[in-house]
Formats: structure tokens, sequence, C-alpha cells
């Protein structure tokens, strides 16, 4: 990191590897490698090629989270059509006691200071309750919209865990999901999937604001020649949330 003007080391930006517009339309194969998303940040989230399961990367560690919610890590060499990650240290902390699954979102949400700017966040904890999904691995050019019905949901009780992700404002709904995308893996690391509900019971909330975004623009065929069609907020409402 540099230092601002005020002497303070100034944080990261958020790494896009290529617009979720293009998830969006089916393309579900890019370029990106583990071992860049690593060289970008300690924390993020995504998916990987052919949809094969969602990313955690945590403390340097890129998960892959099956689809029945298992849990392994991923080499360098595998690739991905869509993740972020950024360099997280974190410029809050605050607490989180015995907050229900329906009120998480809103708890959450009420710590971001500024709905303009994107944050990554992490909360590390005890959950009453969490609820998750994953996909199984995808043919390309299949909407996105239409796997929602052929994702697994699975749910884990009176566990600890992290859940990592980000916030993104609503004028970047072309390029990543607006407002927030959790996902979640569990202490052991050997369970998790992106996030749908949690009740954490005792939780450490972090947020790190991020001054700008780097975004990739996948140099791939289907990239290229990629036609918008798709209505981006119906369908990754669909499917995300």
């Amino acid at each position: 990191m540099t230092a601002n003007n005020n002497g303070r080391k100034a944080r990261p930006p958020v790494f896009i590897s290529a617009p979720i517009a293009a998830l969006v339309e089916g393309i579900y194969r890019a370029d990106t490698t583990i071992g860049l998303l690593r060289q970008k940040g300690n924390l993020g989230i995504g998916t990987f090629n052919d949809l094969d399961g969602e990313l955690v990367l945590l403390d340097g560690k890129v998960y892959c989270l099956r689809p029945q919610g298992d849990a392994e890590v991923i080499a360098d060499d595998i690739r991905t059509p869509f993740a972020l990650t950024t360099q997280f240290e974190g410029d809050t902390e605050d607490q989180f006691a015995n907050v229900d699954d329906a009120n998480f979102e809103h708890e959450l949400l009420d710590l971001v200071p500024s709905t303009n700017l994107m944050y990554a966040i992490r909360i590390d904890g005890h959950f009453n309750y969490v609820r998750a999904r994953s996909v199984p691995k995808m043919m390309n050019y299949m909407p996105l919209a239409e796997i929602a019905k052929l994702q697994t949901v699975f749910e884990f009780r009176d566990v600890e865990g992290t859940i990592v992700g980000f916030y993104t404002p609503n004028f970047l709904a072309g390029v990543h999901l607006p407002g927030l995308h959790l996902h979640f893996i569990t202490k052991d690391r050997t369970r998790g999937g992106h996030l749908l509900a949690a009740a954490p019971s005792s939780a450490s909330v972090k947020l790190q604001h991020a001054p700008s975004v780097e975004l990739g623009l996948p140099m791939t065929l289907d990239f290229l020649t990629m036609e918008r069609v798709r209505d981006i907020e119906a369908d990754l409402n669909k499917v995300e949330r």
C-alpha cells in the first residue's frame, strides 16, 4: 500500500476479474487464473469456470465450495470467469450479538458509512444459523437465471465460521451485484457456500472501503462477441438473492 498525504496507508482497489454482466449472459469461462487473483488480494469471492462451485478467498487461500457445501483448496492454475478481491486489513470493527436472520442484512447495512462507496466485508464468529447454496458445474451459455432452479441449498446450525464479501453501490450494477454479496466458510474451512441468510450470535464485523475499482476485460472470443440481451438486475435477483 502507498501512503496518502496524511501519512496514512491508502486502501487498495477492489479487483474485479470481469463485469458480472458477462456472467448474466452465460459466459462462464475466462482466462483469469486463481494465481492472479491471489496476487491481487487476500480476501474475495466469485466462482470458477463452468460455475464449478462458489469461490472464497480468505487469508490468501482460495477455496471451492461444492454443490453439497464441501470445501477444498484450489490450485493457482484453475481459472475463473468472475471473481473479486482486495488486500484486506479492515477500516472499522464492530460487534454483532444475537442478530436474527431476518435482521442480519439490515444490521450489516447500518454499518456502511456511505452507499456510494464499495466495501470489503469480513465477519468472524459464532452463528446460530446459516443458510447457503452452491451450484453444480454448468455448460457455457445457459442463462444464469435458469441456474437458480438447479442450485443446492443447505443449512448450518450452531457453527463457527467466516463471512466474506462486498457491498457495491447501485451505479456499478453492470460490474458487480449491487448491495451485499457474501459467501460463508466454516472455521475449519471444510464447508460453506453463497450466503442466503445468517444469524450471528457473537461475531466481529470488519469493513474496508475501496477508493477505486480495477476491472478486467477478458480477451476471449465469448466476451469479445457478447451481446447484451438479459435484464441484469432481474436475473441476478433470481439467482443471487
